[in-house]
């Protein structure tokens, strides 16, 4: 079963992803997608509605979440799945790594992870926005598909600021202490997270298991050419996941 943790301004039914389910379901394997609790995603509604929730989003709360739906995949019902991964995108990509670890500690079955087109860290804002950000306590993004101006919270700017060096929320030892095997997909053309987080995945990750695996997708973009609303698959989704069916089953 893999367990699908979209990215920032993501959620279950975005685009690609309801696809990659079937594609997954079609090759025998079960999936489950989920809105975080704090997206500003409501119902099956595209647009985010609850901004004042979305504005305390933070990878803390994604984290947990995460953890929320991982610890659920061991009830009566999902018992009869051989094992369990978690396909992240993108941010999601942090709070999946972070999850991994405390489910590690916690014992909550978890048999690999699979990340695609994943940054590396948090702290990617230029100077001048973190200073901004500090100063006016919030950062606004706008989002060209919905028109919105969308507010990045104190948390989330207090989780950039420690991601870095000996921060809390640095990666980089929890992906390097994580024995879990890693699939690490990232496109060389990604205009939104540039190939350098990938190869700093599988650098910190390949020596811990003999099944980790650094995937290359030749021409895509972040969402592998793909956007939302859906318009069809492509060759660059298509070798993406039969990569993902072939390294799930190995």
């Amino acid at each position: 079963m893999v367990v699908i943790a979209n990215g920032h301004n993501g959620f279950y039914n975005y685009g690609m992803f309801p696809y990659i389910q079937q594609a997954l379901h079609q090759s025998g394997i079960s999936s489950i997608a989920f809105n975080y609790t704090h997206s500003g995603i409501i119902g099956d509604s595209d647009v985010f509605e609850d901004l004042e929730k979305y504005a305390k989003n933070c990878r803390r709360l994604e984290k947990e979440d995460l953890l929320a739906v991982l610890k659920h995949t061991t009830a009566i019902t999902f018992q009869h799945h051989s094992s369990v991964f978690v396909l992240a995108h993108s941010m999601g990509g942090i709070a999946t790594v972070f999850a991994a670890k405390e489910a590690e500690e916690n014992r909550i079955p978890l048999n690999g992870l699979i990340l695609l087109n994943a940054l590396s860290t948090l702290n990617v804002r230029s100077q001048e926005v973190l200073e901004a950000w500090k100063t006016n306590k919030v950062w606004l993004i706008h989002n060209n598909r919905t028109h919105q101006d969308l507010p990045q919270g104190e948390e989330y700017l207090e989780e950039t600021l420690a991601s870095a060096g000996s921060g809390k929320w640095n990666p980089e030892p929890i992906v390097r202490s994580l024995q879990l095997p890693i699939l690490v997909a990232h496109a060389p053309t990604d205009e939104s997270v540039p190939i350098w987080h990938g190869e700093a995945l599988f650098e910190w990750s390949k020596a811990n298991n003999p099944a980790t695996t650094f995937f290359s997708i030749p021409n895509a973009s972040h969402t592998l050419n793909t956007k939302h609303p859906f318009e069809g698959t492509n060759p660059q989704l298509e070798l993406f996941l039969e990569e993902v069916v072939r390294w799930v089953k190995r």
